[in-house]
């Protein structure tokens, strides 16, 4: 069975934003989405400003696939570095408000439940994933002859 860790994470970001965009109406980004940054140490705008939620959320349901997360792990793991000018920058944790309503959205829309130790994926998360995982990798065996014996 192909898993969502049996390809390259990037490209399952990508189709998983475009799927999540299209097919889930639960995820809608709030109005104050396009005007913002994604976190105080960021200079400007995200490049894909209209999409970076989309993105967002399925790079959180992606991480989601190997473990719990909660809000304050989700902090840590988009923290970044500020610059603040000749004095050595530093490491500043994310913002927790777009993180916490993507959490929402995404148990409103059935794809994660909440435990004691933060949110995990439902089973209708994870067989989303997985199916979406499986046509990446349809799509990689056709470019690569060797991966064709892993296709069931």
């Amino acid at each position: 069975m192909i898993t969502a860790n049996m390809v390259p994470t990037n490209l399952l970001i990508e189709r998983l934003s475009e799927y999540i965009k299209q097919n889930v109406k639960e995820i809608q980004p709030p109005e104050w989405s396009l005007l913002t940054k994604t976190a105080s140490y960021k200079e400007r705008l995200p490049d894909n400003a209209e999409n970076w939620w989309y993105t967002r959320t399925a790079s959180l349901l992606s991480r989601l696939y190997k473990g719990s997360l909660g809000v304050e792990k989700a902090k840590i793991e988009y923290s970044g570095s500020k610059r603040r000018g000749s004095i050595r920058p530093r490491s500043v944790k994310a913002p927790g408000h777009s993180t916490r309503l993507i959490f929402h959205q995404l148990e409103k829309a059935g794809l994660v439940t909440k435990t004691k130790k933060g949110r995990v994926l439902s089973p209708k998360g994870r067989s989303m994933l997985d199916t979406i995982s499986y046509e990446i990798f349809k799509e990689l065996a056709s470019h690569n002859t060797s991966l064709t014996k892993y296709l069931g």
